[in-house]
């Protein structure tokens, strides 16, 4: 893996940092509509991923279906969709609040907060969550704001912090996800894994991890316990690298699966929070 290198470490480092965005502004690539996605606009878009694992795209159309977000992903690489537990049948999630039926067990499908996290970080390694789309269809009445942080960025914080929390985060037993269990038992089992690993095709760094308080194990080391104290104060500095927007109608985050969380929200009838979510096993085509 190239970043075992101090020289290629110390190279990738200085481009990661001179080229990260300062402000949500610099991630904005306006688009006509997913169907009318042209050359400049894809080059905009992936050339926003390769400064910051992410993009917001707005559309002018904002009349969206579930097949234009599949349409749309196709453009950047993303065919392998995660047809997850609560997904449709084409594997692209309706995040809206659900009072019933298994939605309703699940924070995402909720109008309460969720906390920091990756996508699919209760997944096997076999199925590792790599790409995500979110597309807002209905903003809610208020809250929902999202805020977001590129895995790399956090990768050199931790590493610049004390290079040993990148051992701990890389170790192979650092996090577990219990066993998900319902009324007719094992949903999921047991996921063990590291926070931090390496695709073997190009060593992009990949980023698992949850700061939920529950169920969740982590190994009983001194230096893991000071890396999620160290990376739980990133998270939380308002002078950060963190990038915070509330998504509109009509826009997206396009990601190669970056952190990010949610605030609350309410809706008021007739408006109802409601954003597509799409999740692959590719990272984006930059």
């Amino acid at each position: 893996m190239f970043l075992s290198s101090s020289t290629d470490y110390r190279e990738w480092r200085a481009a990661k940092l001179h080229s990260y965005p300062t402000g949500v502004d610099e991630l904005i690539v306006n688009i006509s509509g997913l169907a009318d996605l042209d050359h400049r606009a894809t080059a905009a878009i992936r050339s926003s991923c390769r400064r910051a694992n992410m993009a917001i795209y707005s559309c002018h159309n904002t009349v969206v279906d579930r097949a234009a977000i599949l349409a749309f992903a196709a453009h950047f690489g993303l065919h392998r969709i995660d047809r997850h537990l609560c997904a449709n049948d084409d594997g692209v999630a309706e995040l809206t609040v659900a009072s019933e039926g298994a939605r309703s067990d699940y924070v995402p499908y909720s109008d309460r907060s969720l906390s920091w996290h990756t996508d699919g970080y209760y997944n096997e390694e076999s199925s590792r969550v790599r790409a995500v789309i979110l597309h807002c269809v209905q903003d809610a009445t208020t809250g929902g704001e999202t805020a977001a942080l590129d895995p790399e960025i956090v990768y050199i914080r931790l590493r610049d912090a004390n290079p040993a929390f990148i051992t701990a985060l890389e170790h192979p037993e650092c996090m577990t996800i219990p066993a998900n269990v319902g009324n007719h038992g094992e949903i999921r089992p047991a996921i063990c894994g590291p926070v931090f690993s390496y695709d073997a095709s190009d060593g992009a760094v990949h980023m698992r991890y949850s700061a939920r308080k529950k169920n969740i194990r982590w190994r009983e080391d001194p230096t893991t316990t000071a890396a999620r104290e160290f990376l739980s104060e990133l998270l939380v500095d308002e002078s950060g690298p963190v990038l915070r927007f509330c998504l509109q109608p009509g826009q997206g985050l396009i990601s190669n699966n970056v952190l990010h969380n949610r605030t609350a929200f309410e809706d008021r009838p007739p408006q109802k929070r409601l954003l597509y979510r799409a999740r692959f096993f590719d990272r984006i085509i930059s």
